[in-house]
């Protein structure tokens, strides 16, 4: 039922909240979407034999990560058990690593990290990530994390050039800041956010200004 909820406005929390639980879960569902990069073996359980049924589950399980946007050990409530954060995040890259899928098991992670929860201090990530993040982060982690913030964004309507993104930047810019001291992986993570967005807005200007240039 996933690709027929996916698109309701209630979604697919009851699901969310077990991937969020289960890193067991989280680690097949990555299993039945993508290869092996060590050339193991997977468990019995994970294999279909049938091919449209395989490709089936396959794409079940790709739409059901995709719609992963809850924090992992979070209440129904955005509460974030932070221990309980942590030990999801490491058994999850540890069972990913397993099956020969820690590369892509980081991104994964990542994206399921990026939902805009703000901190107690007004910087983003809220505190509870940050400090997961900071222990347990990689470089594949990082790369998931900022896609994750770019497709939350979704569509949006234009303004001229490319003042939106220079206003995002200047958010991201802002809290990078704020967290060098204490989280610098973090800070990295989310300065390279900043970065890409003035360099959307650069390039939304430069549009902008050909469009100009052509109607004149």
């Amino acid at each position: 039922y996933v690709r027929a909820l996916e698109h309701q406005p209630h979604g697919i929390p009851n699901l969310e909240k077990q991937l969020g639980k289960s890193p067991a879960l989280f680690a097949q569902a990555i299993g039945l979407v993508y290869c092996r990069k060590d050339g193991g073996e997977d468990p019995p359980e994970w294999k279909v034999d049938d091919a449209d049924r395989s490709s089936a589950i396959a794409t079940v399980a790709y739409r059901l990560l995709a719609n992963f946007r809850r924090i992992p050990s979070s209440d129904d409530n955005g509460k974030i058990d932070e221990q309980a954060l942590r030990d999801w995040v490491k058994q999850s890259q540890s069972l990913c690593a397993q099956y020969g899928r820690a590369e892509i098991g980081d991104q994964k992670i990542g994206e399921a990290l990026s939902a805009r929860i703000i901190g107690k201090d007004g910087v983003w990530p809220c505190e509870e990530v940050r400090k997961v993040l900071e222990e347990c982060g990689t470089a594949e982690l990082a790369t998931g994390f900022q896609v994750g913030v770019y497709n939350s964004r979704g569509a949006h309507a234009r303004a001229n050039g490319g003042d939106q993104e220079r206003d995002l930047a200047a958010t991201y810019e802002n809290w990078a800041r704020q967290l060098t001291y204490e989280y610098p992986y973090v800070a990295s993570v989310v300065e390279c956010i900043a970065e890409r967005y003035d360099r959307e807005a650069e390039m939304w200007d430069s549009e902008d200004a050909v469009q100009i240039g052509r109607a004149s």
